[in-house]
């Protein structure tokens, strides 16, 4: 009888270590999640406060915009049949020379996740926050905000945080004003990244219906546009606009205009009977030297921005071009959190 007590205990025993191992080996390993494209292998973080998350960088949300994808609408990512690894964050979008980094590219389509680890009390999964970048259309990038932060300072309080990179400059919006180049292809790159976290962020254990993107001056003014834009219906539910709105950028649609045909002369494109065709051969190192022949400062000297960079426009497609006011009513509706910072644009005067 002594004996089959003592094998009992034992067997309690050794079944509590490879417990606690299989417990340790769980948490230790690198977590991975499968999407409908594939695979993603990030890391795990642990807040100041002990809160433990998982992070997952620079995830493709669409196929890199280069080669005859250039100047076009983003189409969806190609999966991947490994497991890719998401551990550091993707390329920065090349834009002028001033505010491009030595690693920016033109493949740069990448959405950064981090997570809880532990799964959402509420079975529809957690609340999903979009980060989207300011930098007046030609500066800036997702891996401007270091994750450990936001983990501490957003995920902790119960939310999914994503945050991407999206086209800018003349590659987010050279435009020749007509159905020829329409122009707007950053914010169709932000269309594109709200379709993909309907797509992917339940297997990350958030709630497609309910995601909030947030944005900050020309990422503000972007979603401001997006949040009347049809293109976006059933895509998030609100929306925080941080200095910047949707009226802003709607007066300068000739200013886009002549800005990109200052581009296209600058790299010999300007007699071409399309312009974008022309581009498209073009190196993007040429097309960013061309874009430093008239843009040097976003903000000059007199503290005004410079007339006449890159920005959306009405293209009577993801905008409609039609009055403001009725822009406003036929919008889906939605609840908008709109404010400012202080210190607006101290970056670039610096």
């Amino acid at each position: 009888m002594i004996q089959l007590k003592n094998s009992v205990i034992l067997c309690i025993f050794a079944a509590s270590i490879l417990g606690d191992v299989a417990k340790s080996q769980s948490t230790n390993s690198p977590p991975i999640v499968s999407t409908e494209y594939g695979k993603v292998e990030g890391f795990r973080h642990t807040t100041p406060s002990g809160f433990e998350t998982e992070v997952f960088l620079g995830i493709p949300y669409a196929a890199p915009p280069i080669g005859n994808l250039r100047f076009e609408k983003p189409i969806p990512p190609t999966p991947w049949t490994t497991t890719r690894q998401a551990k550091s964050f993707g390329a920065a979008c090349a834009s002028v020379p001033r505010y491009s980094p030595a690693t920016a590219s033109e493949d740069c389509l990448f959405m950064n996740i981090i997570k809880p680890t532990a799964p959402s009390s509420d079975p529809k999964g957690y609340p999903v926050m979009l980060w989207i970048h300011g930098g007046g259309f030609i500066a800036g990038s997702s891996a401007d905000y270091p994750y450990n932060g936001t983990a501490e300072r957003i995920v902790e309080k119960g939310v999914i945080y994503a945050s991407i990179n999206y086209r800018q400059a003349a590659f987010g919006f050279f435009t020749t004003g007509n159905s020829k180049a329409p122009g707007n292809y950053g914010l169709w790159d932000q269309v594109q990244a709200l379709k993909f976290i309907q797509k992917v962020i339940k297997k990350f254990g958030g709630n497609p219906k309910n995601v909030t993107p947030f944005a900050q001056s020309s990422g503000a003014i972007g979603l401001s546009l997006l949040s009347l834009s049809p293109k976006t219906k059933d895509l998030f539910i609100r929306s925080i606009d941080m200095s910047g709105t949707s009226n802003i950028r709607l007066e300068l649609s000739t200013k886009d205009i002549n800005a990109s045909l200052q581009l296209a002369d600058a790299v010999g494109c300007g007699c071409a009977s399309n312009p974008k065709i022309c581009l498209k051969t073009k190196t993007a190192a040429e097309i960013q030297a061309g874009m430093g022949t008239f843009i040097t400062y976003l903000m000059q000297g007199d503290g005004t921005a410079f007339p006449g960079s890159f920005s959306p426009r009405a293209d009577g497609d993801l905008i409609p071009n039609i009055k403001y006011e009725k822009l406003i009513k036929r919008a889906s509706k939605r609840d908008v959190l709109m404010g400012f910072n202080s210190q607006e644009w101290y970056v670039f005067g610096k």
